[in-house]
């Protein structure tokens, strides 16, 4: 959930849309180790699965989807949001994120309402989909391969993993290591493969500055700039190919501070110099007095060189309300900004989050994503960005997912129900994307929209 791998989740809340209520799972080092039951691409062989019926529905149907053809080049201007932050005990030394806490409300008497504690993998995960390859180790090598496949049949030219640099990690972390930068290998290596490259979310962490993103520009550039899978673009069209990097939470930073950074005339200026990039700041809000989240004075004088909206949802705040892109757009190519409109399938996080019903985006078998898709085509962004490849806690996913019907062995099995939490029937159960819907279907749709952009730009 949002924000940061392996530690962090933040939810808008009805009351609070443009602020973040934080909660944060302490995590150990991770081991980085293979794993004998990584999943293969001829099929799912995992260990936790074994006398599941289920086990023969993932093989074929995860064969089926990560052997076929992976199909035309894809889009550079189609990017995905991704979180390298699960982990499983053989790989990792123990669950992350897939035994997610029981977030409580800020009321206590709200909290109070509903069941306390964390979830219990593999039977019992946080969130309200069951992924199609179960509940993976995100540095499994075999699992990241299967995903790039999967995101270049979906045509995402663009792979944006949500990143941390060495040694940092969420602010109210006190003990974990983030091991997102680890990962970073192996998306690159799966990018060579599949032709999906790999591109920067820098999330907030302590002590984050305008001169620490510069420097963290400048260690992905020397560590991984070489990779053929290193995400490059033109700024408009022009000039030469220099990196693209998203700044989660940018309007933290006071945009005289990002000024010296991003202004060509900024006393640590990165423009002109061997670590230019295409800077990208998250817009929340619109010119509001409330608030300079957003504000077009701060994205100018800060030098961003362009704008993000990220949340998958109408709700959450004014830029990612599709009744606003039009404006957005207009004002975006006004400015000279680069613009990345957001959008995703549907929003629910009520297994991490009980109380949190209201603020569900119910996917509608496929046509709130339509929907969204195709506003977002109307006003030709720069890039489309999609919130999220696979951010399980807050049900914006397009990976795939599991057939309500083909975990049903699954979670009575015995060796499994003895693990579940006392609470387990007071929370909502499994979704999955729709009687007789195939597990990609939103790949598959992805796919078709995709063509619609590119095409828009013929």
């Amino acid at each position: 959930s949002r924000n940061g791998p392996w530690a962090c989740l933040c939810v808008t809340t009805l009351v609070f849309w443009t602020a973040q209520v934080v909660v944060f799972i302490k995590l150990p080092q991770p081991k980085v180790m293979k794993s004998s039951n990584s999943v293969s691409a001829q099929g799912f062989k995992g260990r936790q699965f074994d006398g599941n019926s289920v086990e023969n529905t993932q093989n074929r149907e995860v064969r089926m989807i990560s052997n076929a053809n992976l199909g035309p080049s894809p889009s550079e201007r189609v990017h995905a949001f991704y979180y390298p932050w699960y982990g499983t005990p053989e790989i990792d030394g123990e669950w992350q994120h897939w035994n997610h806490d029981i977030m409580p409300h800020w009321n206590q008497q709200v909290t109070n309402r509903y069941p306390k504690g964390r979830h219990v993998p593999p039977a019992d995960v946080g969130a309200n989909f069951f992924p199609l390859l179960g509940p993976y180790s995100s540095l499994n090598d075999t699992v990241v391969d299967i995903h790039f496949r999967w995101m270049r049949q979906a045509g995402i030219g663009v792979c944006v993993v949500s990143w941390y640099p060495p040694g940092e990690a969420d602010p109210a972390q006190e003990s974990s290591q983030e091991h997102s930068d680890v990962v970073v290998p192996l998306l690159l290596s799966a990018g060579a493969r599949t032709g999906v490259k790999v591109a920067f979310h820098i999330e907030p962490y302590q002590r984050r500055t305008a001169a620490s993103v510069k420097n963290d520009i400048k260690y992905v550039l020397e560590k991984y700039g070489d990779s053929p899978a290193f995400y490059r673009s033109k700024k408009n069209g022009e000039g030469p190919l220099i990196p693209v990097v998203y700044v989660y939470d940018s309007y933290h930073i006071p945009a005289a501070e990002w000024a010296k950074v991003l202004k060509p005339d900024g006393d640590e200026t990165i423009r002109g110099t061997s670590l230019d990039a295409i800077v990208l700041g998250l817009w929340v809000n619109g010119d509001s007095p409330l608030s300079n989240a957003g504000i077009l004075n701060y994205m100018s004088e800060a030098g961003f060189d362009g704008v993000y909206t990220y949340f998958a949802g109408s709700r959450f705040a004014w830029g990612s309300k599709p009744s606003n892109w039009p404006e957005l757009a207009r004002v975006a190519a006004a400015n000279g900004l680069i613009l990345s409109i957001s959008v995703g399938p549907g929003y629910i996080d009520t297994r991490v989050r009980p109380w949190n019903a209201a603020n569900t985006i119910k996917r509608e078998g496929g046509k709130a994503y339509s929907a969204v898709l195709k506003q977002a085509i109307s006003v030709r962004p720069d890039f489309l960005s999609i919130t999220s490849f696979n951010e399980w806690h807050e049900g914006t996913q397009i990976e795939p997912a599991t057939p309500k019907d083909s975990l049903v062995d699954y979670l009575k099995a015995r060796e499994y129900r003895k693990l579940l939490p006392s609470y387990w029937e007071k929370l909502e159960g499994y979704q999955d994307y729709g009687k007789n819907v195939d597990p990609d279907f939103y790949l598959e749709k992805t796919a078709e929209y995709v063509k619609k952009y590119d095409d828009s730009f013929q």
